[in-house]
């Protein structure tokens, strides 16, 4: 049976392919009223299109790129200025570089992207979702923690060596840490945060590389993924499942808690990056 999510505001990043555009259709379908951000125009019509076939409704796009920390801060804006509740928060949005790259901000984009775009969106929207509460935030992270023995604090910029799989499971290990961290600030205000692996997905990501080493990895991976609407499925149970209201600070996978790598597990780790992406950002909660 479909939750019914009729008076629902959800917004999502990355929802314009793979996993993000399957829950946005799927809890469009429930009743929800989806917003979502997308770096690309093109592709939000497509979507704004698809969601109106299937519901009848509009769904409301903004345009930023994520790797942009003023571009994320622009959209969190943008968000509030349409003064719409916010309900939920699907923070789907990710990448895969094959090499080193830099955003705007002088920052390694993997990094950028996949965690401190979580971390200021999410934060800048927090006390919209408390006032609309109870309100739900979920990360999508990944599996690929597991590939990082502890979080390099010395390199999070990823400067002074650049592995394409340490890179990307440093981001989700990152996604698990602002999980926790954020769960725990948050208690007691009618918030849940969750996190989730989608199991290994055949989308878009890795696709913005030279059609070398990324496209190639896919290629040789994509016997072995599910298909987008089985990747999804966790991150829709998350974002509208009764059976998860109250439960925050977890890490989900095929629907249900799921265990974590020991960094994943620290409070020193999550602490840690927590300061430094405030610092990074100019970004902190309100208490």
């Amino acid at each position: 049976m479909k939750e019914n999510l009729q008076n629902k505001v959800c917004l999502i990043t990355g929802a314009t392919n793979g996993i993000g555009e399957e829950a946005a259709k799927q809890i469009a379908l429930m009743g929800a009223e989806i917003v979502f951000i997308a770096r690309n125009q093109t592709k939000a019509n497509q979507l704004n299109e698809t969601i109106k076939s299937l519901t009848g409704r509009e769904s409301t796009p903004i345009i930023a790129d994520l790797s942009s920390q003023s571009e994320v801060k622009k959209a969190a804006e943008e968000f509030l200025s349409l003064n719409k509740p916010l309900h939920i928060l699907l923070n789907n949005a990710g990448i895969m570089n094959t090499s080193r790259r830099e955003t705007v901000d002088g920052l390694e984009e993997v990094f950028s992207v996949n965690h401190l775009a979580y971390y200021t969106l999410t934060l800048l929207l927090m006390d919209k979702l408390i006032a609309c509460g109870p309100g739900r935030i979920v990360n999508v992270a990944s599996g690929a923690h597991m590939f990082i023995k502890e979080i390099n604090f010395e390199d999070l910029q990823s400067e002074k060596e650049y592995k394409t799989m340490h890179v990307y499971g440093q981001s989700k290990l990152a996604n698990i840490l602002f999980t926790r961290e954020l769960s725990d600030k948050v208690q007691g205000k009618g918030i849940t945060v969750n996190c989730l692996h989608p199991g290994f997905v055949n989308t878009g990501i890795g696709s913005n590389n030279s059609p070398t080493l990324g496209r190639i990895l896919m290629a040789l991976a994509r016997p072995f993924s599910r298909k987008t609407d089985k990747g999804a499925e966790t991150s829709i149970f998350l974002c509208t499942s009764p059976e998860v209201e109250g439960l925050s600070g977890e890490y989900y996978v095929d629907c249900e808690v799921s265990k974590i790598s020991g960094p994943a597990k620290s409070k020193d780790n999550a602490e840690k990056l927590w300061n430094i992406s405030s610092k990074l950002t100019g970004i902190n909660l309100h208490n």
